[in-house]
């Protein structure tokens, strides 16, 4: 019962206490005859992919902390958790590594959890991940804390206090592993690659057929199998050479039945379908097959908008309501993760792009050296207009003058 109730998510009651506590999910299901769970799937080399893809992206985004005011937007570097989000959340991590075992969490195991450590005055003075396989939800008679459970002991946790970022989830409290919910599919994939390992291996079907000429006395068997196997053992003392068989033997190969040569079109295929689990474009993990000179900009582009910026909104909201006050978001701080770094493009494309912005007039040519991580210039500061955009009657009040531009430009 307690198995069927945590594979289907449901809440668990403790009929002592009358504490309902919600787990992530943790356990594996035996699927096609292959275990799978959020650490086996990492096995399977599509999976263990799109979970790289997605952490390191998410991870190598710079995250700052930000202050709008009515003069503008500025970094806040003197709020206390700038130094954690961009530099190191707490002493075992950097932020990098820190996002990155979240958001794996999160691909796994459906919801990432990190502990909030505040001093007395309410600053935030690190920020601690929770495995999700030690942490609990649970609803003590109406009141939702987090239960931890480590090798520091067990203690509950304010939801006030514990960052929690979901995946999709049937509920409004926890999250789904998509591993779990997807266990056939990946079983699958599991299962073929076994199945490759054995093919290639000893166990796999025999790549051809020895016969004998003429007929086989007595000892002929014995006879014909020592000659068999020194002619192997020298083939594998000089590989890839001529195989000399005696004259009694004769030797025919076989090819890779059609059975067999569908493996690599299903592995193809269950690759393609782990991809579209994780929202993933199918040359993100290597598999460039449809992809083409024209169109890895536009799947380039299609991966930023569709699968990163879903989970960039999900961590900017959560982190906002967790990390800051409702004082502080009212004075206009919050976290912001810079996209520039995946929007980049190629050189000429970047090249194009601060063209039109400067003779645009809404950049100016130090603010594309800034971009471009180079000094400022002095003289570079000034907006500059192309002659087509520019207003050639100057904002006067003297009608006069008006008039005597407008009949030169007439003229003209």
């Amino acid at each position: 019962m307690l198995l069927d109730a945590i594979f289907r998510h449901e809440p668990l009651e403790n009929p002592k206490t009358g504490i309902i506590a919600e787990m992530a999910e943790t356990d594996g299901l035996f699927r096609s005859r292959t275990y799978v769970n959020p650490e086996t799937a990492l096995k399977l080399a599509a999976v263990y992919s799109c979970i790289t893809v997605l952490a390191s992206n998410i991870a190598q985004m710079p995250l700052h902390v930000m202050r709008k005011t009515d003069k503008g937007v500025d970094i806040a570097r003197d709020h206390p958790a700038f130094y954690l989000v961009h530099d190191e959340p707490n002493t075992w991590q950097t932020s990098y590594k820190w996002r990155e075992l979240t958001q794996r969490h999160i691909l796994g195991w459906g919801n990432g959890f990190t502990r909030v450590i505040r001093s007395r005055r309410g600053e935030v003075l690190s920020l601690e991940a929770c495995m999700p396989w030690e942490t609990t939800l649970m609803n003590t008679g109406g009141r939702h804390t987090y239960g931890v459970y480590n090798e520091q002991g067990h203690f509950a946790i304010s939801m006030d206090d514990m960052i929690h970022i979901q995946a999709l989830g049937n509920n409004q409290k926890m999250g789904l592993s998509p591993i779990l919910q997807h266990a056939d599919t990946i079983g699958i994939g599991m299962s073929g690659q076994h199945y490759t390992a054995s093919f290639f291996a000893v166990n796999g079907r025999p790549s051809g057929i020895v016969s004998v000429k003429g007929e086989i006395k007595d000892d002929g068997w014995l006879r014909l199998k020592a000659l068999w196997t020194n002619a192997m053992l020298a083939l594998r003392r000089e590989e890839n050479k001529t195989l000399l068989l005696p004259a009694d033997l004769d030797y025919k190969a076989l090819t890779v039945s059609p059975v067999d040569a569908q493996i690599i079109d299903m592995m193809k295929l269950n690759r393609s379908m782990i991809a579209g689990i994780f929202n993933l474009p199918s040359h993100m993990i290597n598999d460039l097959e449809k992809a083409t000179y024209s169109n890895i900009t536009a799947q380039a582009i299609h991966f930023v908008r569709y699968s990163i910026m879903p989970w960039v909104a999900n961590w900017e909201q959560e982190l906002n309501r967790r990390l800051f006050t409702r004082a502080e978001r009212r004075a206009g701080f919050y976290v912001r993760f810079n996209l520039a770094g995946l929007m980049r493009g190629t050189p000429q494309e970047r090249a194009q792009f601060y063209h039109y912005a400067i003779i645009d007039g809404w950049m100016s040519r130090n603010e594309a050296r800034a971009f471009e991580d180079m000094n400022p210039v002095d003289g570079l500061d000034e907006m500059l207009v192309s002659v087509n955009a520019a207003n050639p009657i100057p904002l006067t009040t003297d009608e006069e003058t008006k008039e005597k531009i407008k009949e030169e430009i007439a003229d003209a």
